[in-house]
């Protein structure tokens, strides 16, 4: 594919400045590309992002703008950046000090924005909380955002705050309608129980909802990217909270939010043809565009998919395809049947072996075990200390090579290539491992996991990763608990292994042996096509995190189960 910025720079430049907004950069692939330059990318590139910015304020809006972009020929209409008001549901002790509670983002826009939130349709919305240890009191808050760059419009109404306890019936608080001492309902006015708070209190206002009667509701109207605004609850909160009690905040909103400031925009798979990338100055509130810019661009097909080239090889094409058609899929069949007999042949000797090991090698060193023990009692009371010692040691040495045996055979065995096997095993293995070594264990495991097919080498290189990062939790982290989880989503099998150990810092490599250790972890998921990533700090634990691509391919080069 190649990119051609077209449409007269000198002329584009004098646009954007007049129209206060700038598309400062082009990024193929996520390497940046000056814009007055023509971008040429190989076919393989998978990505185009724009950057942009308002570079000044326009003063009819009162504010700042917020910013929507659209790809003529891709969308059909115009996207927002990510933004979001806020609602806060916290519990207070009995000194007025937070201990606990809820902060749920509002984000996008409600079905049924007009631009205008007194003619919006208004959606239920609701947040639900247990009253936790040390709890007295509510305290509610709804925000225009928290320090992002965001602008919009929030309505709120019906606002009612519901205390549920076993030992009663369920008390309810009524917020609104709204009321006011002094009968004046202005759009600065301070309804009984609220007070305006937050960076710039004054966004918050109150209007006039015209249904299902005239009665005023809370806004939080937002033009500043930088500053926001605050309804809270000041007087009027439940007179008492304690723990157990749960506790629900219901309300209806209108709301429609995005940012400003600057952005960016990422396209992925465009095909060839021409676009217009085109960004908007709006009111907070989702109207206008009140100006724009643009940015023309022409993605050229490759040589190979070219209409010219195509109509010159196309008659050589189907003739060379008809004479070699045959001869192809007779070759393609006899190497698909000799790839079948050949992993068949594997799969075959691999449970041999399996038994082989388990029936002969296993039962030996199980017989050895026994009598091993046997000897020690028998010879307790007259044997020397020495003696004692190497016979336990002839013990400790037979059960662990039992063990070694049985991991070699649940490996070697096709029998447990399945996700539910290796699941399974995995935690069988890790729950007597981190016994032994006397660490409390938690797992998160979905039950029934499916039998999806994991080809042999891909679940034992994963088994040797887990069981790396579990010995490094046993040897260094000095950790008493560890939680391990699997989950499937997203295209994804993840793995984490969290401990609440000493940690340690990733910008200074541990010793030697512990580094060597991170690396084979990397090592083994990079060659069955994952990845290992380390979250840790001095003091905050440690948290290994596997990622395979799901459902897992074969190993490059290697059959099926291989």
């Amino acid at each position: 594919m190649v990119v051609s910025i077209l449409g007269g720079l000198a002329a584009g430049s004098a646009a954007r400045a007049a129209s206060g907004l700038e598309v400062t950069a082009v990024a193929i692939d996520d390497v940046d590309r000056p814009i007055a330059d023509t971008v040429q990318v190989p076919s393989s590139a998978g990505s185009v992002t724009f950057s942009f910015r308002e570079t000044k304020s326009t003063p009819t809006m009162g504010g700042d703008a917020r910013l929507r972009y659209r790809l003529e020929g891709r969308d059909t209409d115009w996207r927002d950046l990510p933004g979001a008001g806020r609602t806060l549901l916290w519990f207070v002790d009995k000194e007025g000090l937070v201990v606990a509670g809820l902060d749920e983002p509002i984000p996008g826009e409600t079905k049924g924005w007009t631009g205008d939130v007194e003619t919006s349709a208004f959606v239920p919305q609701s947040l639900t909380a247990v009253a936790p240890e040390g709890a007295f009191g509510v305290v509610v808050s709804f925000l225009s955002h928290s320090g992002e760059k965001v602008v919009g419009c929030l309505g709120i109404d019906d606002i009612r705050l519901t205390r549920e306890r076993a030992d009663s019936e369920p008390q309810v608080l009524r917020l609104s309608p709204l009321e006011f001492d002094d009968q004046d309902i202005r759009p600065m006015a301070l309804p009984t129980g609220w007070q305006r708070v937050g960076t710039r209190p004054e966004l918050s206002t109150v209007r006039i909802r015209a249904t299902p009667e005239p009665h005023p509701i809370l806004v939080l109207d937002d033009d500043d990217v930088r500053r926001f605004g605050n309804w809270t609850v000041a007087g009027r909160v439940l007179p008492e909270t304690q723990p157990g009690d749960r506790v629900t905040l219901s309300w209806t909103t209108a709301h429609s939010f995005g940012a400003g400031g600057d952005g960016t925009a990422t396209y992925e798979g465009l095909a060839p043809g021409r676009y217009r990338f085109r960004v908007g100055a709006f009111h907070p509130d989702g109207t206008g565009p009140e100006r724009e810019t643009t940015l023309d661009l022409v993605l050229v097909p490759p040589f190979h998919q070219r209409r010219d080239v195509w109509a010159v090889g196309a008659t050589g094409l189907v003739a060379a395809g008809l004479f070699a058609g045959r001869t192809i899929s007779a070759r393609r069949m006899n190497r698909t049947l000799d790839e079948l007999e050949r992993a068949h042949a594997l799969e075959r000797e691999r449970a041999r072996i399996a038994r082989d090991l388990h029936d002969e090698i296993g039962a030996a060193l199980t017989e050895i075990a026994m009598q091993a023990d046997a000897v020690r009692h028998e010879v307790e009371d007259v044997a020397s200390p020495e003696a004692m010692q190497l016979t336990d040691g002839i013990c400790r040495s037979a059960v662990s090579l039992v063990r070694s045996v049985d991991a070699i055979v649940w490996a070697v065995n096709p029998a447990n290539d399945t996700l539910n096997r290796f699941a399974a095993y995995l935690v069988q293995s890790t729950e007597q491992f981190l016994d032994a070594a006397g660490l409390s264990m938690r797992f998160q495991v979905p039950s029934p996991l499916p039998a999806t097919p994991l080809a042999g080498t891909v679940r034992h290189r994963l088994l040797l990763a887990v069981r790396e990062a579990l010995n490094n939790v046993v040897k260094h982290a000095h950790a008493k608990s560890v939680t391990l989880s699997l989950r499937l989503g997203d295209g994804m099998l993840a793995i984490d292994i969290d401990d609440d150990g000493v940690g340690f810092d990733l910008a200074r490599p541990p010793a030697a042996a512990e580094h060597d250790g991170l690396d084979n972890m990397r090592e083994r998921m990079r060659e069955i096509g994952g990845t290992c990533s380390i979250e840790t700090a001095h003091g905050r634990g440690t948290r290994v995190r596997f990622r395979l691509p799901w459902p897992a391919l074969q190993t490059p080069g290697a059959p099926p189960h291989a």
